[in-house]
């Protein structure tokens, strides 16, 4: 997760679920590094909106409020929310005082990190099927000079049905 020394991890549970056999399971990992001794940086995989056994609000609830002690965080990965939608997700979030990354960069490309049917999300589309589900929020509104997609094909070669984000600060 990291190419400098971790001084700290830091882990928690989002879901209702804990059972490592269950796909539901959500666990959060967090790393302070000696390089940033004052940034935590957190990776997620946020179940759905409207998922019946556990849904993504009360998962963002219990996110929120661990996070809210710490000064400077940075989350990423995989949210399952399309910041297209709107009422979901990616609203709530970024009304929670959020900022994603990608609207903050000066410079971006187009920004889908799904750009066809996959696993979990072929009953949910209609039609669309181009997403940008897997985001880089920050607890602070800080200049973001770019946004790319990577392992897309175009910008590295694809290793997952979820194509990558990079941003440079």
């Amino acid at each position: 997760m990291s190419l400098k020394p971790i001084l700290k991890t830091d882990t928690l549970l989002i879901s209702k679920i804990d059972d490592y056999e269950n796909w539901k399971t959500r666990k959060v990992l967090g790393i302070l590094t000696d390089e940033k001794r004052q940034e935590w940086y957190y990776n997620v995989h946020m179940g759905w909106w409207n998922d019946t056994e556990d849904p993504f609000e009360g998962q963002w609830k219990k996110l929120n409020d661990h996070l809210s002690t710490l000064q400077n965080v940075w989350i990423m990965g995989d949210f399952n929310s399309p910041a297209e939608v709107r009422n979901e997700g990616y609203d709530l979030i970024n009304a929670s005082g959020w900022y994603d990354s990608y609207t903050l960069a000066q410079e971006k490309d187009i920004g889908f990190t799904v750009e066809k049917f996959i696993d979990g999300w072929k009953d949910k589309l209609k039609k669309q099927t181009k997403m940008r589900i897997d985001h880089i929020w920050c607890s602070n509104k800080i200049p973001v000079k770019n946004s790319s997609v990577i392992f897309n094909g175009k910008n590295e070669a694809v290793v997952s049905d979820h194509y990558g984000v990079i941003i440079s600060v």
